[in-house]
């Protein structure tokens, strides 16, 4: 005979199991030292890629109150490769709308955002990888900037 307690630990289980994003096999968030951004810290992530034949997508994440001043960021990412090699890019995400309403999920005084950096990306080597980030906004001091971070998610 099923108890109710098997039940309820069986369903329990399922749904643990459940929640995890499927595919992700890096997700990690940097906590930027007292909610200011300044543009010469470089915010690094290390990872390894050993399936070069599989596509990834990289999302740039960014935790920041409501009271960061900009509707917007700019960003300089480097991609460290294995062969020591670097590449370079620039990017502007939109934090609001045009109306200056807040995208991403909110929670509370705190916005959360996952902008794509690299849509159905290839690796070319096996091995250890980093990317580094940087603010590349006008202001050198982004404040209540709380955290950054990067998923990678194969496809």
């Amino acid at each position: 005979m099923i108890k109710p307690n098997q039940i309820f630990l069986f369903c329990l289980m399922i749904c643990m199991f459940s929640c995890k994003e499927e595919g992700v096999i890096h997700n990690e968030f940097f906590n930027i030292k007292k909610s200011a951004w300044e543009y010469k810290d470089k915010v690094t992530f290390n990872f390894n890629i050993q399936d070069t034949s599989k596509a990834y997508d990289l999302y740039f994440q960014m935790r920041n109150s409501k009271s960061y001043n900009w509707a917007n960021i700019f960003l300089f990412t480097d991609i460290n490769y294995p062969n020591s090699k670097t590449r370079r890019d620039t990017f502007e995400f939109y934090l609001t709308d045009k109306n200056g309403h807040w995208l991403g999920k909110k929670s509370g005084n705190i916005i959360e955002n996952k902008f794509s950096l690299f849509k159905t990306t290839k690796f070319p080597l096996p091995g250890a990888y980093s990317i580094d980030i940087q603010q590349a906004m006008r202001d050198t001091i982004l404040k209540e900037c709380l955290d950054v971070g990067i998923k990678i998610k194969q496809k």
